[in-house]
């Protein structure tokens, strides 16, 4: 017989049982959404922790291209989200690259609810100017001479026989001439000049149509002795191309004198057979000579700061090279060095002689000059003259070995990045 009591007994035990359930569910599921915004607040935090790290990382690149000493910040804050400290290291680095350790707090570092940190190796290399050939007061080219890059200048640039100017490399847009000089043939071409379609050759001078022809007293002659690339003629030009060159040299003297360096008190003559740069500056306070058949290894930078009493401030004699190249006997590759004359009393800064390869800046004040045989691949520039001999290539390119600059903006480039 149906027991009526017995079934609403069990319906009420079914019914405790189920709101039991529910309330467990219940509390699960506010505890598992408490959890999971929990969870989901501190992984926002810890992102932003990281992205202000790496904000350190770039705060850090920007310190270091205005300066090279730039060793760290304690504290800088990212508006009301958190602030970041950082340090830079240098030891157990090669020249010029830089260890910067980022880490960032949020809130702050004071009482941070999330940190995270990034470490990341960079190498700053120095800008390189932007011309091949530049010289505040004239250039002079003889024959058979090449080019490549920009040639740029305040005075006069006079150009002889079978001078060709071409594009420093594939597709690049360089390979023109300019002068903001105003004289009469402040771009004179003495002999056969070869040049690339689409280039330019701008001058401050006076115009073919001012003076009735193109003669000697217009900004460009003689335009008949261009034998290609019908390049872009114009005089009176006032644009920035033909802009002032402005200040010489482009080196950051304090920046370079910051740098590991030894140093030589007296005029130095180089007679050894090899003499080793060992990724240094080379100040010689009074100049230097480096005689014929010296074998200059490493890489660095020779830098001239003073001196009197000789023709030269820096002189390369005949025959000064890199190393032997393996399998080549008699064949040298191009010194890796950078030639710099900043002060000191004479009749030529630098004087770089026959049969010399250099790959790097060569910067002067007054003089510099190139001759016959010579190749650099790096950038030429003085605050006087430039005189070019025959037989002689220039190949603007990256500094081999980097001398902080300015005027020139600088490129990163990263070497590493992990989180630690």
């Amino acid at each position: 017989m149906l027991n009526i009591k017995d079934e609403k007994g069990i319906a009420l035990v079914l019914a405790l049982i189920l709101m039991l359930v529910l309330s467990v569910l219940a509390v699960a599921m506010v505890f598992l959404g408490t959890s999971e915004t929990k969870f989901l607040v501190k992984e926002r935090l810890s992102d932003s922790a990281l992205y202000i790290a790496d904000g350190g990382v770039e705060y850090g690149i920007n310190e270091l291209q205005q300066s090279p000493l730039y060793r760290g910040t304690t504290a800088q804050f990212i508006g009301n989200v958190g602030e970041f400290s950082v340090n830079v290291s240098t030891q157990g680095q090669p020249a010029n690259h830089y260890e910067i350790t980022s880490t960032g707090f949020v809130p702050d570092a004071t009482n941070p609810r999330e940190t995270r940190t990034v470490t990341s190796v960079v190498n700053i290399v120095a800008g390189t100017p932007s011309f091949a050939v530049g010289a505040k007061e004239g250039i002079t080219v003889a024959s058979n001479v090449t080019i490549k890059g920009d040639l740029r200048s305040d005075g006069q640039i006079v150009l002889g026989s079978n001078v060709y100017i071409e594009p420093s490399s594939a597709g690049a847009s360089d390979g023109s001439i300019y002068t903001s000089t105003g004289m009469a043939s402040g771009v004179d071409i003495t002999g056969n000049l070869y040049m690339q379609p689409g280039r330019e050759i701008k001058s401050r001078g006076p115009t073919n149509a001012s003076q009735g022809a193109d003669t000697a007293a217009t900004g460009i002659y003689d335009e008949s002795r261009i034998k290609s690339g019908n390049p872009l003629i114009v005089e009176g030009d006032t644009s920035g191309d033909t802009a002032p060159i402005g200040s010489f040299s482009s080196v950051d003297f304090t920046a370079l004198d910051a740098m590991e360096q030894v140093t030589y008190s007296e005029f130095t003559v180089i007679t050894a057979s090899e003499f080793d740069l060992l990724s240094k500056v080379h100040k010689f306070e009074q100049g230097v000579r480096f005689d014929s058949n010296v074998e200059i290894v490493g890489e660095g930078t020779i830098w001239v700061s003073g001196g009197s009493g000789h023709d030269y401030g820096l002189e390369l004699a005949s025959n000064v090279h890199g190393p032997e190249i393996p399998d080549e006997p008699g064949k040298y590759y191009p010194v890796d060095a950078n030639l710099i004359v900043s002060g000191g009393d004479w009749e030529t800064d630098i004087m770089i002689n026959s049969n010399v390869a250099i790959n790097g800046l060569i910067s002067g004040t007054t003089q510099i000059d190139a001759n016959s045989n010579v190749e650099i691949n790096g950038v030429i520039e003085s605050g006087g003259t430039i005189n070019v001999d025959a037989n002689v290539t220039i190949e603007w390119g990256e500094l081999s070995f980097q001398v902080p600059l300015t005027g020139s903006p600088q490129t990163t480039i990263v070497m590493s990045w992990q989180e630690l």
